[in-house]
């Protein structure tokens, strides 16, 4: 821990600023607190948001550094943001000093992945209805607060946003919420989503 943090650097970022993408040397990045938005780019075309990443999560470590890929990926903060930020060669070189470590790392990964990619199926599978209670529910899982009766998420999402995580428009986001507001089973004000009935939002999931 000492050698990493000797190696490391504290930055704060305010919202919509660039955190890290794929250019210069390999970063690695742990958020300590405040929420990032993971950007794909691919050549063809503009930036795509794919997913929000929250504290505790570790980005940046698995970067290619083939000079043949086709997408590129950035991270943009999502709300004001504290970011420990390390050079990757050094973790890199700590974790071989140290083989056992390796274990660890990965075990970490492969769970923050799993995260990621069952945020990203949600997203993207089935109808639109199902696609927004479900990424409402997982987002709820990984950065909600609960007290006691409802899960709030903890940083606010406008329609635009959920939108373009969602790839369809604000006008669709809009309805499909209106509908989940009528049934009782989530509560918006000022962009602050308040889950008030998971059972019936998972079954707006299943849809």
């Amino acid at each position: 821990m000492s050698q990493l943090l000797a190696a490391s650097r504290l930055e704060r970022y305010g919202r919509g600023e660039v955190i890290s993408n794929e250019r210069g040397a390999p970063e690695t990045f742990v958020i300590a607190s405040g929420y990032a938005v993971m950007g794909y780019i691919p050549l063809e075309w503009g930036r795509t948001p794919v997913a929000l990443v929250g504290p505790g999560s570790l980005c940046g470590f698995t970067r290619s550094d083939s000079h043949e890929e086709r997408v590129t990926y950035d991270f943009c903060a999502h709300t004001d943001a504290v970011i420990v930020k390390m050079p990757t060669f050094a973790v890199r070189r700590i974790l071989d000093a140290n083989p056992v470590l390796w274990e660890d790392m990965a075990k970490m990964l492969m769970r923050q992945y799993r995260e990621i990619l069952d945020s990203l199926l949600g997203q993207g599978v089935g109808s639109l209805s199902r696609r927004l209670a479900t990424t409402i529910e997982r987002l709820t899982a990984l950065y909600g607060s609960s007290d006691g009766h409802s899960v709030s998420l903890r940083l606010r999402l406008t329609q635009e946003e959920l939108a373009a995580l969602l790839q369809v428009t604000r006008q669709s986001v809009n309805k499909e919420l209106l509908k989940l507001v009528t049934s009782g089973t989530i509560s918006v004000v000022h962009n602050k989503i308040t889950v008030l009935d998971f059972t019936a939002l998972r079954r707006w999931g299943s849809t």
